[in-house]
C-alpha cells in the first residue's frame, strides 16, 4: 500500500483542523527525555508515527493500525483492577507515557498521555488510530534523528536476519528496523510476480510466486523501496549501527 494509515492520520488531522504542535529544537542528549512517552509524527516525511518508550527512551515505529496496536500491547505494564481504579482517570506521574494492561480484565490496554496523565483506551487498531490523530506531536527530521531507533532483535543472542512477506498488494512488515550487517529476505506469497526496488540502491528483478530475494544491509540508513510492477506497494528498511 502506497500510503500507510499514519499518512492518513496526518491528513485527517489537517482535514479536521487539528493543531499539530512541532517539538522545539533541543540538545540531542536532552531530547529523548523531553519526549519520553510521546507519540511523534514526522511532519517532514510522510506522517510516519513513532512512540518513545519511557523505559529505554528509544523510539518504536508504529506502522499500520494493527502494528501500532500490537506494539502498544507488547510494551504494556500489567496493573491490577484495584490499582487502576485508584487512579480515578489520572495516573501517577511515575507512569507518564506508559501503556497499562489490566491483567484482571482481559488485558485491556490504556495509554497514559504524559502531558496530562489521562488514560486513553486502546481497545482496537481503530482506537490506536484515533489516539495518534489526537495526541501526536509533530517533529522535524533533525529532532527525530536525535532519538535512538529501537532495533528489533537487539536482545543479546537474537538473530540479525529478518524476513519480509510479499502479498498481492503490500509488504509485511512494510517498515522494518534492522542492525547493520543484517540479511533481509523477501518471500513472495502472492499469486503474481513482484519486485523489491530501491532507486539507486538495489533491484531484485521479478520475484515469481514462491520465490525469494535477499540483501544484506551493511551501511546505516533508511532505504525506501517499492514494487516496479505495482508502484502502490512500498516499504522501508532502516539499518542502524549495532
Amino acid at each position: 500500500m502506497k500510503k500507510t494509515f499514519l499518512i492518513a492520520a496526518l491528513s485527517l488531522m489537517l482535514a479536521v483542523g487539528a493543531t499539530v504542535t512541532t517539538a522545539s529544537p533541543a540538545k540531542a542528549e536532552d531530547l529523548d527525555s523531553m519526549l519520553s512517552g510521546r507519540i511523534l509524527i514526522a511532519v517532514q516525511e510522510n506522517g510516519e508515527a513513532w512512540y518513545v518508550n519511557p523505559v529505554n527512551l528509544q523510539r518504536y515505529y508504529l506502522g499500520r493500525p494493527a502494528d501500532a496496536f500490537s506494539i502498544m500491547q507488547h510494551l504494556g505494564l500489567g496493573v491490577s483492577n484495584e490499582d487502576y481504579n485508584s487512579f480515578n482517570g489520572k495516573a501517577p506521574l511515575r507512569l507518564a507515557g506508559r501503556v497499562l494492561l489490566k491483567v484482571e480484565d482481559w488485558g485491556k490496554a490504556y495509554y497514559i498521555d504524559p502531558t496530562d496523565l489521562k488514560l486513553h483506551f486502546l481497545g482496537s487498531p481503530s482506537n490506536a488510530f484515533q489516539i495518534m490523530s489526537q495526541l501526536g506531536l509533530g517533529i522535524t527530521n533533525d529532532n527525530l534523528n536525535g532519538i535512538t531507533v529501537y532495533a528489533s532483535g537487539s536482545e543479546p543472542g537474537a538473530a540479525k536476519n529478518k524476513n519480509v512477506q510479499i502479498s498481492n498488494n503490500y509488504f509485511s512488515p512494510a517498515n522494518l528496523v534492522v542492525k547493520t550487517g543484517a540479511m533481509v529476505t523477501w518471500t513472495n506469497n502472492g499469486s503474481v510476480g513482484h519486485t523489491v526496488t530501491s532507486t539507486g540502491n538495489f533491484n531484485s528483478g521479478n520475484i515469481d510466486p514462491g520465490k525469494t530475494y535477499s540483501r544484506m544491509f551493511n551501511i546505516a540508513g533508511t532505504y525506501k523501496y517499492f514494487c516496479d510492477n505495482h508502484p502502490g506497494m512500498t516499504g522501508t528498511i532502516t539499518a542502524v549501527v549495532e
